[in-house]
């Protein structure tokens, strides 16, 4: 009873706080984005015909007709020819014809000369021309424009598009010739604020005429309805478009092709053909939409699309203010009563399942026509679990929360929250998964341990480990043990990490700065420097809880674990490096591969690499050794001694070719090395 209180009252208050944002509709833009994602329709209609000028028709001549700017009508009427014995059901034109096609004649050449003449600088002879050109295109009846005036007078079916001017309310219409019989259409609409294309205005008023015009895709619809009046949904005087599938899915024919009749009889009859621009090089009609992803839809399919949803009648509305509030009330309360007598488990679980649901909830709303909130109602989901665990974590589990505080003074922080969502992994047992595992040794310690007293000695050694320890940390790994003055971790567990390749080789480079900052203190304390090496390798190993029944250890365990061990002694040791690491590549940092070699105790070879610094850090000098190693490992690999010696040479301050250097000088007076196989593999166990 008291869980189902505190569940009422969680509900009731996430209720308040989510309806309150759906009222001043704070996430307006994201739910319109998020809502994108419902178009999942993808039935074209086989009744649309586009008629594209595309790339192909904006071809030079023969391919094409030439830039669509240097087109003049007569291609046009070509087109209405060519349709006219097809006989589609409805012509649309994307094209606002509302100038005179300018065709300069050569009597009038001269008359320009000497108007360009009279001026002197350039800008004014420029003026002058298009003063002139101007002048004549206003002063003539262009004979292919009166043709195609006389073949649009053929049709009673062809719609023009026309632009509406907002600022006055009024439109920029094609010429008044070629109106006759033609219907105007509107493309004038507005992306939505995040250029999103969804909407577009079915009526438009011109005050000046007192009369309201269709938009382009509504004319279209009633003339292929044969209605004089359709009732299309709107949302503050606009519509929203559905979408039937991705740009350039509807059916598309080259303008070229139509012309040279490259097309089957009967095409585009009884058809509704769409003429417009699909080549946005020249023509920059192309719109973002809820269907596109990186490709743009061109504006004729857009209208398309608008087209459909009409003759479907598969409008679309958006939730109401009021539904929504209901909504979140619901998800609230049910969700935030039925998560206050779960677990953290089934809780997550529960939650993922309500908003798994509620996405296909918003499919099917979709499909009839309703487009419910993408934004507010998944924020109910997400407060009410987070208000049930706040209550859980404060009332209902302090229990457990007293046992993490105790068990927080043994193990690591990571361990302890993973122990207490889940107490039965404090047993015995593990699991294999892939992990990054780090070993650190201090060379020559005993040595130094010897040489100054023994209370200075584990004084600076405990600040070595303080030091590194936190490195480590900050990096996300997990200290697994100290051994004598050797650190071992690894990474990916008990917490999963999909860069713990990543973070093991930055945390290496960073302990390798860390430890030159100490050198710098212990230099003015006159205290011993302190050197290291640090092994890291990547691959898959047991991670589990070990030990007996009365003490366990949380660590790793496997071949991935010595190989690692391996790196920091032997193959460290073998070639002069501090740094070496196998088994992971990361783009983060510099890599030198230094050998294939076979690791003490090892059955199978492995290439390693010695960890150079981060990538954005390496200047030219490094890159250029690493590069001249390269070549040598090269030549050495193909048998070419001699060369590989006079590579290797170049850099005889370099620990690693000092060894190759060696090794190639043994091979070329014909002498066995120790440990080499013909494969060109090292056996380290050899050395």
């Amino acid at each position: 009873k008291k869980r189902y209180i505190i569940g009422i009252v969680l509900g009731l208050c996430v209720t308040l706080l989510a309806a309150f944002a759906a009222v001043l509709n704070i996430f307006g833009s994201l739910h319109s984005n998020f809502s994108d994602n419902l178009y999942t329709r993808n039935e074209p209609s086989k009744e649309i015909v586009i008629i594209a000028v595309d790339d192909k028709s904006t071809q030079p001549y023969p391919e094409g007709f030439g830039r669509f700017s240097q087109w003049d009508r007569g291609r046009f009427s070509q087109l209405l020819a060519v349709l006219g014995r097809e006989n589609p059901k409805v012509i649309t034109f994307d094209f606002v014809f509302h100038t005179s096609t300018t065709v300069l004649p050569i009597s009038k050449i001269s008359s320009l000369e000497n108007e360009i003449n009279k001026t002197e600088s350039n800008k004014d002879k420029l003026k002058a021309y298009d003063e002139f050109v101007e002048n004549y295109k206003s002063s003539i009846d262009n004979p292919v424009d009166r043709r195609f005036a006389d073949k649009l007078e053929e049709f009673d079916n062809v719609i023009l598009a026309a632009t509406y001017k907002f600022q006055d309310k009024s439109l920029i219409e094609p010429l008044e010739k070629f109106q006759n019989k033609s219907t105007l259409g509107v493309i004038s609409f507005f992306p939505d604020e995040d250029g999103v294309s969804r909407h577009t205005i079915p009526l438009f008023n011109v005050e000046s005429e007192q009369k309201t015009y269709d938009d382009l895709g509504l004319a279209t619809a009633k003339i292929f309805l044969k209605k004089d009046d359709i009732t299309v949904p709107t949302e503050d005087g606009q519509m929203l478009v559905n979408f039937f599938g991705d740009p350039f899915s509807y059916k598309m024919i080259s303008f070229v092709d139509v012309i040279n009749g490259e097309f089957e009889t009967n095409y585009f009859k009884n058809k509704i053909v769409l003429v417009g621009s699909t080549a946005f090089k020249e023509i920059h009609d192309e719109h973002y939409t809820p269907r596109s992803n990186s490709t743009p839809m061109p504006g004729i399919e857009f209208r398309a699309n608008e087209i459909q949803t009409i003759l479907d009648g598969k409008f679309l509305n958006n939730q109401g203010l009021f539904s929504q509030i209901i909504t979140i009330a619901v998800i609230s309360l049910g969700l935030s009563v039925v998560l206050s007598y779960l677990g953290i488990v089934l809780s997550i679980v529960v939650t993922i399942a309500a908003i798994i649901l509620y996405i296909f909830v918003a499919h099917f709303m979709y499909r009839q026509g309703l487009i419910i909130n993408m934004i507010y109602p998944f924020i109910a989901i997400v407060l009410s679990y987070i208000g049930s665990w706040v209550y859980k974590y404060f009332i209902a589990d302090r229990k457990k929360r007293d046992m993490t505080n105790a068990f927080g003074r043994y193990v690591s922080k990571d361990l302890v929250e993973q122990i207490a969502k889940n107490p039965d992994q404090v047993k015995l047992g593990g699991e294999t998964r892939e992990i990054s595992v780090f070993f650190s040794d201090i060379k020559d310690s005993t040595t130094l341990s010897e040489q100054i007293a023994i209370e200075h000695w584990v004084a600076q050694i405990n600040e070595y480990f303080t030091v590194m320890e936190n490195v480590l940390m900050q990096s996300g790994g997990t200290l697994d043990k100290y051994e004598g003055d050797a650190i071992m971790g690894f990474w990916n567990a008990p917490v999963s990490q999909e860069n713990h390749v990543d973070r093991a080789y930055i945390c290496a480079l960073t302990m390798k700065t860390a430890l030159a900052n100490l050198h710098q203190k212990w230099e003015k304390e006159g205290k011993p420097l302190l050197q290291f090496r640090i092994g890291v390798n990547s691959g898959t190993a047991i991670v589990g809880n070990f030990g007996s029944e009365n003490r366990l250890d949380y660590t790793v365990m496997g071949d991935t674990v010595n190989t690692a061990s391996r790196l920091e002694s032997s193959a460290n040791k073998t070639y002069g490096t501090i740094l070496c690491v196998a088994g992971g590549k990361s783009d983060k940092v510099v890599l030198r591969e230094l050998d294939n070699v076979l690791l003490p105790g090892k059955k199978e070879p492995v290439q390693i690499f010695e960890l150079i610094c981060m990538a954005d850090k390496c200047d030219e000098g490094t890159r250029k050794l690493l590069n001249i190693y390269a070549q040598g490992l090269a030549l050495y690999r193909a048998h070419d001694w001699a060369s590989a010696i006079k590579t290797f040479q170049l850099i005889p301050n370099d620990p690693p070719a000092k060894v190759m250097l060696a090794r190639c000088q043994q091979l070329q007076a014909g002498q066995t090395v120790p440990g080499l196989d013909g494969n060109m593999v090292f056996s380290i166990a050899h050395k």
